[in-house]
């Protein structure tokens, strides 16, 4: 974000509303804990004065604590006093992300508020009455721990552990039968793109008292140092004056922690595309829907196709495109606005896709289009394909001249699946004479590139040669080894035949 006045004006226009409401939470919250624990006013004094020791603050805090919830956890006015915290927490993280405008950007539908309150009940009272255990532990620990990087290594643990509670609670939900609809990803929630961030952050409200307790501390120590007792009505308002201090420090931090959420010129934020960065998959394509910059959607999507490096199609569907973390409803998409960006591999990818119908619907005339379009640009592997669907498609004559020159240009580029078709147009005879040593050949030379199917076919056309006996226990070996191979590289129906090369001389595999 560049630092002239003018982006930082509409920084701060876009920032103060919802950075003036949660400052005012915390003021109104210093003001009501005044007001609920009377003896907090004198240790706010002297602690402003400077007179107070910080294992007594300490003390005073817990008993804060206690006397909001309780001293006994495991009882029914604690719980009810925690759900009634969750549903204001839920309520207020709604009302600030409405106020930011990621609600309505964000979400793919709307949601009402009650609706959100519901699905709050059934997933956010246990996980932060959970929560506010391991707070109220927390809390215990404080005495002993006065070192300003000690704190620090708190609230990070307390971030950590809410995390795991909220999101082992949302997994929980979202696997029984009242959830209907896909599952979000963990990257999707903590970019906002669920209705369920809006349970997630909430939950991070019921830590508010360490984060508290923490924060006074420190705002505490500040107020010592300004030497601020010297000249305001420490003695007569400390509580009043603590409030203030304590929202001006929310404010400020507040506009800080959202210097990372500032859009910018393209409509993305420096921690939407730190989100991509980190998680790439599916979210990727939920935050380049956040921008018209056609380059920049390109940008974002590429990084997870590119999961598919070094592998064919039928792999990257199965398992680069998993592995990655991305259906193949959400890989289609990808390839199609990678496709339209002018992304070679990305047509031939979504021309598979619609020809086996996967994420899509199934479309061979689609597909030829797509593959035809990635041949045109120079790429193999839209060449192979096209080739391949029009031989699967009985092609003759000059057409099946031009289904064989495509696989030959192919695999001169060393594209192995294109090698692999020459080996069985020339297995076959199929638009050239038959001849095993040449088919051999091709389907060696793909299987080298780590073709599992042309491993699987030269075992199998190596194994149906002359029963010479002298060859045929080294070749059989051979062939169990290619077929392994192939296995290894996820043909499944070379891990089927691996057993049956074992027989006896003389009997055969398994036909295709």
């Amino acid at each position: 974000m560049q630092l002239d006045f003018q982006t930082l004006s509409a920084f701060f226009q876009t920032n103060w509303g919802w950075a003036a409401g949660l400052a005012a939470s915390m003021s109104a919250l210093t003001l009501l804990a005044g007001l609920l624990a009377k003896p907090l006013k004198d240790n706010i004094a002297l602690w402003l004065m400077g007179t107070h020791e910080e294992r007594s603050w300490a003390r005073s805090f817990i008993a804060l604590f206690d006397s909001v919830f309780g001293v006994r956890h495991l009882s029914l006015t604690c719980f009810l006093r925690s759900a009634i915290a969750s549903l204001i927490a839920v309520t207020l993280i709604w009302l600030l992300m409405g106020e930011a405008g990621a609600i309505g950007i964000r979400l793919e539908k709307e949601f009402s508020l009650g609706a959100v309150l519901i699905l709050a009940l059934a997933v956010n009272v246990l996980a932060d009455y959970i929560s506010l255990l391991e707070t109220r532990w927390l809390l215990g620990l404080m005495p002993r721990i006065r070192s300003w990087w000690a704190q620090a290594l708190v609230l990070a643990a307390d971030l950590v552990i809410s995390a795991a509670i909220i999101w082992l609670a949302i997994l929980a939900y979202v696997h029984t039968p009242f959830h209907e609809g896909e599952i979000n990803s963990f990257a999707e929630i903590l970019g906002v793109f669920s209705i369920f961030s809006v349970l997630f952050y909430s939950t991070f409200l019921t830590s508010v008292w360490t984060w508290g307790y923490i924060l006074s501390t420190w705002v505490l120590r500040l107020v010592k140092r300004l030497r601020l007792a010297e000249w305001l009505d420490v003695e007569g308002q400390p509580v009043r004056i603590l409030s203030l201090v304590t929202g001006a420090v929310t404010f400020a931090g507040a506009l800080a922690a959202s210097v990372p959420l500032a859009k910018d010129a393209e409509g993305l934020s420096a921690a939407d595309r730190a989100l991509c960065t980190v998680f790439k998959g599916e979210v990727c394509l939920s935050v380049a829907g956040l921008t018209e910059a056609e380059r920049t959607k390109l940008d974002l999507v590429l990084p997870t196709l590119s999961a598919c490096d070094g592998l064919f199609m039928e792999q990257c569907v199965n398992l680069g495109f998993p592995q990655a973390g991305v259906g193949r409803r959400a890989a289609a998409e990808m390839a199609d606005l990678a496709c339209g960006a002018g992304d070679a591999y990305a047509c031939a990818m979504l021309g598979f896709m619609y020809e086996h119908g996967l994420g899509v619907g199934q479309g061979v005339g689609k597909a030829s289009l797509l593959y035809r379009r990635s041949c045109d640009a120079g790429h193999s592997a839209g060449c192979t394909r096209l080739a391949l669907l029009r031989a699967a498609g009985g092609a003759v004559g000059q057409d099946l001249a031009y289904v064989l020159r495509l696989l030959e240009r192919s695999c001169d580029r060393n594209h192995a699946p294109a090698c692999a078709g020459l080996g069985r147009h020339y297995e076959k005879g199929i638009g050239v004479g038959k001849d095993r040593e040449v088919a051999l050949s091709y389907y060696e030379r793909a299987c080298g590139r780590g073709y599992g199917p042309s491993c699987r076919s030269l075992a199998q056309l190596m194994f149906r040669g002359p029963p010479d006996p002298a060859v045929v226990a080294r070749e059989r070996e051979f062939t169990r080894a290619l077929l392994r191979r192939a296995c290894a590289m996820g043909n499944a129906d070379a891990c089927e035949h691996v057993e049956p090369l074992g027989t006896p001389a003389g009997d055969t595999a398994p036909a295709r």
